[in-house]
């Protein structure tokens, strides 16, 4: 999903998949929490370009367990 860190000029939301950032100052205190709004832009990020691979490692995941030696 995304990483939260800190750096001089504030909070930043990191997408972990590949370098799309969004800071949290950047967002409209005056229609809602910041941090609210940067987070879903970045999950709105995350389902538009990630959507397929996170379902593919999910199913391969479910697969890996399916043929596991019990």
């Amino acid at each position: 999903m995304y990483r939260i860190s800190r750096d001089a000029k504030g909070t930043i939301l990191v997408c972990l998949a590949c370098t799309h950032t969004e800071r949290v100052q950047d967002f409209n205190g005056d229609i809602g929490n910041q941090r609210t709004l940067a987070a879903q832009a970045m999950l709105r990020h995350v389902h538009a370009e990630h959507s397929r691979e996170t379902h593919v490692r999910a199913t391969a995941m479910v697969m890996e367990r399916q043929n596991a030696p019990r």
